[in-house]
């Protein structure tokens, strides 16, 4: 495969980016980054989405990565509604196949209320789980999220330039492994 073409692609679902601070700051740390290719799938609000273009972008990729805010232990809606018009369709196709899904999110609230015993009883991971399946039901290679917690505490500032530090990481990580030639 030209090498050109694997890269990581990022799905971003935020529904009001001009307001953030965090999400802006996290895709601004790696927006820029050679092999990157961001969608923010509320530029395409209102439309459904094509499969068939879905399907070549995702298909040409190395990578994928949901990007959003943590709303109500959730993404925002339009990432679902992706998932239904697309990814139903995609996880049952080789597009997917080993490659690598991440989810990149930020919570209102401090790490210790994502805990057993916490504020909001479950952990981050746990709330996760249905990304992480279906991540495993379409032969993706589940990893690890990058969650940056309190957005809504006096260390949010630290946390997300933390956070982006780790973000770039990760995405050079995976843009470093793919043009290694490294099998998912």
């Amino acid at each position: 495969m030209n090498k050109d073409l694997r890269k990581v692609v990022i799905l971003l679902a935020h529904p009001n980016m001009k307001e953030s601070q965090a999400n802006k700051a996290l895709i601004d740390a790696v927006s820029d980054i050679e092999g990157v290719a961001v969608f923010n799938l509320y530029d395409q609000q209102g439309a459904s989405f094509d499969v068939d273009e879905w399907s070549k972008i995702i298909s040409d990729a190395s990578a994928l990565i949901y990007q959003f805010p943590f709303h109500w232990m959730a993404a925002p809606s339009l990432l679902k509604k992706w998932q239904d018009e697309v990814f139903t369709f995609l996880s049952k196709t080789p597009a997917v196949a080993g490659k690598p899904l991440t989810v990149v999110t930020t919570t209102g609230s401090e790490y210790e209320a994502y805990r057993s015993g916490g504020r909001n009883r479950f952990t981050v991971d746990e709330l996760l789980r249905p990304y992480q399946v279906s991540a495993i039901h379409s032969g993706m290679s589940w990893q690890t999220p990058v969650v940056v917690y309190g957005m809504g505490t006096a260390d949010a500032g630290k946390n997300i330039a933390e956070g982006a530090n780790l973000y770039k990481q990760r995405v050079e990580m995976l843009i470093g492994s793919s043009n290694a030639g490294n099998n998912w």
